[in-house]
Order: C-alpha cells, then sequence, then structure tokens
C-alpha cells in the first residue's frame, strides 16, 4: 500500500545532507522543460505515469516535454520544501491535498494565482464545484486537485451469505449488524492503525459525518457553532462506544497493534464481516482476494451507513487525495499550466489510468459510458455514483486547517483509551480550529447539498 502523506505534515522525519542538497539539484526556471515530481508506489504505475502523462502530454500536442521524477512517499513533501527554499523546485508542486501545504506555500509566493486560467482552460464546467472551492485561498485559485477519493463500507459477501447479513444503511442496522458478527465470533469491523496512525481520522470522519451530520459540519467548518455542540459530543461518544466494545479491529488493543494486512486479511479470509476505509483501498485489496491470491474470495462495497435518524442514507465523504499548483519560478508559466490542464482535464487519459493501473481520478464528471467494456463493474459504480451525489460529507484531510487535523489523529486513541472524554477531545478541537479560522487557515468548504455540480 501507499502510505498517504498527510500525516507526514507533522512528523516529517529528518532527512540526510545528501537527500537534501539532491532535492534542490532541478531547477523549476528551465524554460524549456517542465519538471514534476510524484510519489507512485509502484515500478508499474511509475512507467505507466511517464509514458502517459510525461510523455504523453507532449505526443498530444503539448507545448514542451516533461520531466518526470518519481520520489519516495515519506520525502517527498520535505524535499519539496526544501527546494522552494532553495529558490528552485519543480515547476508543477504537488502537495497531499489542499489543506496541507497550500496555505503555506500560497504565504510563501511559492504558487501562481491560476483564477485567470479558469475561465481560459473551462475549469469551472470541467471540475466538481467542491473540489474547486476546497482548492481556493483568499478567494483565489492557486492549485487543482489531481485525485479525489471517498470512504466506503467493504464486505465480503460470502461472508454475509453466511451470516446471514446484509450491507447495513442505518445505525440501528449497522449495530444489529456488529452484535450479530461478534456473538459469531467475528470482527465486525476489520480495523487497525499500526502501520498508520492516520486511519484515526478516517473513523473520527466517519463518526462526523454520518452520526453529527454534514449539516452540522459543515455549520461548524463555517464557524456558525462550536465542535464542543452535544451533536458532536454525541456523535465522539458514539464512535468510541463501538471501539471499547471491539466492533472496530476486534478491541482496542488490536486495533492499535492490527496492520493494514492483517486488516485485508481478515476481511478476505472471513474473520471479519466490513471494513470501512477509502477508495484507495480497491488497488490494495487486488492482492487478497481473488486468482492473484489464491482464492476464491471476493470483495464488495457499499456507501457507510447513516448513524443517526436525520442524517442522510448517503452521504459521501468527498476528499482530495493530492492537488498540483504552478511553481511562480517555473521558466515558462504558461506552458506548465497547459500541462497542469492536461494533467487534471484529459478525461480519456485519465480514465484509462484509472482502469489500468489504478489511479484516482481528478474529480472532474466522470460517468459509466467513459469507462471501456474491460473495466471493473466496481470502479465504475463508484465514479459514476461520485459523480452523481447530492450529499456530501468533509474529510478531515481536505476541509480541517492542519493543526486541527494533526489534534483530530494523535488524541482520538485517547479517547478509545478512556484516558479523555469525548467532550474533552472536541474541546481540543475547537480550540485549535478557532486559532486556525483566525488565520484563515480554513478550507473553503461547500454546502453538503452542493455535490458534484
Amino acid at each position: 500500500m501507499a502510505i498517504s502523506r498527510r500525516q507526514l505534515i507533522a512528523g516529517g522525519g529528518a532527512l540526510g545532507a545528501g537527500t537534501l542538497l539532491g532535492a534542490c539539484g532541478t531547477s523549476a526556471a528551465d524554460p524549456h522543460t517542465i519538471t514534476i515530481w510524484n510519489n507512485l508506489p509502484d515500478a508499474h504505475q511509475v512507467a505507466y505515469f511517464r509514458r502517459h502523462f510525461a510523455e504523453g502530454y507532449r505526443r498530444s500536442g503539448g507545448r514542451l516535454p516533461v520531466r518526470f521524477t518519481n520520489k519516495p512517499s515519506n520525502t517527498i513533501d520535505r524535499l519539496i520544501q526544501t527546494s522552494l527554499a532553495a529558490g528552485s523546485g519543480p515547476s508543477v508542486i504537488v502537495t497531499p491535498g489542499p489543506s496541507s501545504f497550500v496555505s503555506a506555500y500560497d504565504s510563501a509566493g511559492y504558487l501562481v494565482d491560476l483564477t485567470e486560467y479558469a475561465q481560459r482552460y473551462g475549469w469551472r464546467r470541467k471540475f466538481a464545484a467542491w473540489a474547486l472551492a476546497a482548492s481556493e485561498v483568499d478567494g483565489r485559485l492557486v492549485t487543482l486537485p489531481t485525485s479525489y477519493e471517498t470512504m466506503v463500507f467493504y464486505t465480503n459477501p460470502a461472508t454475509l451469505d453466511r451470516l446471514g447479513l446484509e450491507a447495513p444503511g442505518t445505525r440501528e442496522e449497522f449495530e444489529h449488524f456488529c452484535a450479530e458478527a461478534k456473538g459469531r465470533g467475528l470482527v465486525p469491523v476489520a480495523a487497525g492503525n499500526a502501520d498508520y496512525k492516520g486511519a484515526n481520522e478516517w473513523h473520527v470522519g466517519v463518526g462526523l459525518n454520518h452520526a453529527a451530520g454534514p449539516e452540522a459540519v459543515h455549520a461548524a467548518l463555517r464557524g456558525e457553532t462550536r465542535w464542543t455542540d452535544p451533536v458532536f459530543v454525541d456523535a465522539v461518544e458514539q464512535l468510541a462506544s463501538y471501539f471499547k466494545k471491539g466492533w472496530f479491529g476486534g478491541s482496542v488493543d488490536r486495533y492499535l497493534t492490527n496492520g493494514f494486512p492483517a486488516v485485508y486479511r481478515q476481511l478476505a479470509n472471513g474473520r471479519a464481516a466490513a471494513m470501512i476505509s477509502g477508495s484507495w483501498e480497491f488497488s490494495n485489496l487486488a492482492q487478497y482476494f481473488g486468482k492473484s491470491a489464491g482464492n476464491d474470495a471476493d470483495w464488495a462495497w457499499h456507501t457507510v451507513p447513516s448513524l443517526r435518524r436525520g442524517v442522510p442514507t448517503q452521504v459521501w465523504d468527498l476528499a482530495i487525495g493530492q492537488s498540483a499548483g504552478v511553481n511562480t519560478r517555473a521558466g515558462n508559466v504558461a506552458a506548465t499550466v497547459d500541462y497542469l490542464d492536461f494533467l487534471t482535464t484529459d478525461k480519456p487519459a485519465i480514465v484509462a489510468g484509472v482502469e489500468r493501473v489504478a489511479f484516482e481520478p481528478p474529480p472532474i464528471r466522470i460517468t459509466a459510458s467513459d469507462f471501456s467494456e474491460a473495466a471493473d463493474p466496481r470502479v465504475v459504480r463508484l465514479y459514476a455514483g461520485l459523480s452523481a451525489a447530492r450529499s456530501i460529507g468533509y474529510t478531515t484531510w481536505t476541509f480541517f486547517p492542519p493543526t486541527t487535523e494533526t489534534y483530530m489523529i494523535d488524541y482520538f486513541e485517547n479517547v478509545i483509551t478512556g484516558r479523555m472524554s469525548a467532550h474533552e477531545y472536541c474541546a481540543g478541537i475547537q480550540s485549535r480550529f478557532a486559532a486556525e479560522r483566525a488565520q484563515g487557515r480554513v478550507p473553503t468548504a461547500p454546502r453538503p447539498d452542493g455535490g458534484l455540480s
């Protein structure tokens, strides 16, 4: 699995001098070449990106050649920061979503204001409205989303048949589902954060969006209500109670020690009834299900159930997995913007990448008819559903400011282990959020009924 870079914002880690010096070796100032760094997890995706999204730009009539360099996921952000501070860096600056480095990069003058290009390239028609809104800083468009994702409820159909269960849609159905699975000796929801502590925010986000509800979250993001309001405290208490019952991961202790391979194996071998995670798992599950894994297991996905009456039964927790902007020191800004447009809006190239190497697409309008007959029907259904979504939720790594997000990740374990109350946790969110909101660091949050129109 390609571990997300979101949590590396806070932790980073020391880099050797040789690595830092190497980061400064490529200058964006060359007017005859566009440079981009990315962090793809395997050689197959690297080769595909180079051929179809770097060399492919030039073949499609692009203005300049593109030089692509792949960087490790755990160092790319620090390498980009270091190179930008040294007056260098790639022409295209990638970040792990709009709530991460974008505001700081913009304040430092590293990012080109893309607002004037939006009309020229028709981005308002091509991109989901929520995604462009989240990509603005102080009303200016400074990045474009290069990938997006959502949270889903995974199952193994054979396991559900054996248990006589269906994927739940409401709180009552979810609690019955978990109680029945637990009573039959299964882990109700496979989960663990031993490999990546940031997994905590996936579950916190589900609690906020599906128990408190997107209307409440939206109001708090706009500063109209506080994170200490009862609806949020109750949602965190409800989620924590599920962990304490052993419904997530089997027990709190196991959740804290389970790695991702163990989680995937539990779902594949029928020892877990479900898994709640992101759409990025589509490529990871292939290693554990079917012929490539030497078994006949299969997987399916469903929308995450509503966890409170009044919350819609279909809420799509939307997130931008990666954003990209243009370096103000790029030797040819206009050509780099043109390449960024190709990278994020060339639908045939994007859909082919989704089909062939499991790339996550940008949030452009994609329908079932855009895919070939060879496409995985589960993938087609997901992106067709996302394109038609009319009730959206707010993931922490896209719509929350960075210090608040980091707190939500780090302190959630104190709640499920009983060292902190839900109210104390929410008070910690509120104090950090209020400070960051006063600093203008909260990304723009569209209305929850804004969908992808």
